[in-house]
């Protein structure tokens, strides 16, 4: 019976655009769900620690894969602060000191405003699809849902922080569900969860995203996005230095 209702689940992620036997289709198909060519998104993030809390509303602007913005609209203690990304350069401009400090490459894996995510996640600086070779592992059954569990390891030439990442994939839309992210000893350092799948033009895109850290299990950082748009023109001097500084 299971495998019945397997293979039904599968010819719907067909229907969608995937590829139920190439795992590098899996995560193309992903990637192009979840990033398109452009988006801006308008994302509220909430940071839990054993000793603090806080709120962040973002705003998240994204060109391909090598132009990325995101801009904080509150509270106002942090309002205004913004990140650029153009290819491997980040920059981070905090408007009370009116300064532009430089996010060096070895400052990618490096928490983002407090955060469990890093300003690689933030920036979207790795692709998935590219930058990792896949394969599938055994199917995997976690309470009444199985599903495609897809190693990602990281092909030597790609610039990337995590040098192995395993997918928990579902079977119905073949969008992720699980991350895991593991360090160069082979050690599982934090998970992403995703959930509540929503469409946005035409997207389908999980909209809540927890981020636990395996090495703390009394913290957690969740993303929820309240907007997305991949239908977003942006300006040609968007993605620019002066645009950074001149917000």
């Amino acid at each position: 019976m299971f495998k019945k209702l397997f293979r039904k689940d599968i010819v719907l992620c067909l229907a969608i655009g995937s590829n139920s036997n190439n795992a590098e289709e899996w995560a193309k198909f992903a990637e192009k769900q979840m990033r398109g060519d452009r988006s801006r998104a308008e994302i509220v993030m909430s940071i839990k620690t054993p000793n603090w809390e806080r709120t962040l509303e973002i705003e998240s602007d994204v060109e391909g894969k090598k132009l990325a913005l995101s801009t904080i609209k509150s509270p106002a203690k942090e309002k205004g602060i913004r990140t650029l990304r153009i290819e491997n350069n980040m920059w981070n401009y905090f408007p009370k000191l009116k300064r532009k400090v430089a996010v060096s490459s070895s400052m990618l894996l490096a928490s983002w405003m407090g955060s469990d995510f890093t300003n690689d996640d933030i920036l979207k600086a790795s692709s998935m699809a590219e930058d990792y070779s896949h394969k599938f592992l055994a199917d995997l059954k976690k309470g009444a849902t199985t599903y495609r569990v897809i190693e990602n390891t990281a092909k030597s030439d790609a610039k990337v922080m995590w040098p192995k990442i395993i997918t928990y994939a579902s079977p119905v839309d073949c969008l992720p569900r699980e991350y895991h992210y593991f360090d160069k000893q082979n050690k599982l350092k934090r998970i992403l969860f995703l959930d509540d799948i929503k469409t946005f033009d035409g997207h389908k895109v999980p909209t809540n995203w927890v981020m636990q850290p395996q090495d703390d299990k009394n913290k957690k950082t969740t993303i929820h996005y309240k907007n997305l748009s991949f239908k977003t023109n942006f300006k040609s001097d968007h993605f620019t230095h002066k645009n950074l500084t001149d917000y």
